[in-house]
């Protein structure tokens, strides 16, 4: 009987990285700390990852920032391997979630320092330029 390998279930970041989301939720004031959660800034870094094409490999030491189960099965699971499917073309990725990880955390590597830029070195608060993104002008 074949084992089947142990899938991981941890969310990992660049060190490196680690003060941008910490930045972005540690604080009571909502204008200049727009997120509440690591797994809010994750989900923002990932989908910027991909609007932008920003997919970079973890190259240099990583940490784990929260576990899968931590992800709302009925809005952040969905999206992350819709993600996967249309990043690998391939459906059988769902099989993998190791695989369906390694794709998001590229886009998170890539997407944290995109929404770094836009929310904490343009003009502005935080929080007002994290609706910026949002708007159909905001074409950076």
């Amino acid at each position: 009987m074949a084992d089947k390998a142990i899938e991981r279930d941890t969310i990992e970041i660049e060190v490196k990285a680690h003060n941008i989301y910490k930045s972005l939720t540690e604080g009571k004031n909502i204008h200049n700390v727009p997120f509440r959660t690591i797994k809010d800034v994750f989900m923002w870094a990932v989908c910027l990852g991909v609007q932008r094409g920003k997919r970079r490999s973890l190259t240099s030491k990583k940490t784990t920032i929260f576990r899968w189960p931590q992800l709302d099965s009925q809005i952040d699971i969905p999206l992350l391997k819709a993600i996967a499917i249309v990043e690998s073309r391939d459906i059988n990725i769902l099989l993998n979630r190791t695989d369906i990880l390694n794709i998001v955390e590229e886009y998170a590597n890539g997407g944290i320092y995109e929404l770094r830029d836009s929310l904490l070195t343009e003009s502005g608060q935080p929080l007002w330029n994290l609706v910026d993104i949002l708007s159909p002008q905001s074409e950076k």
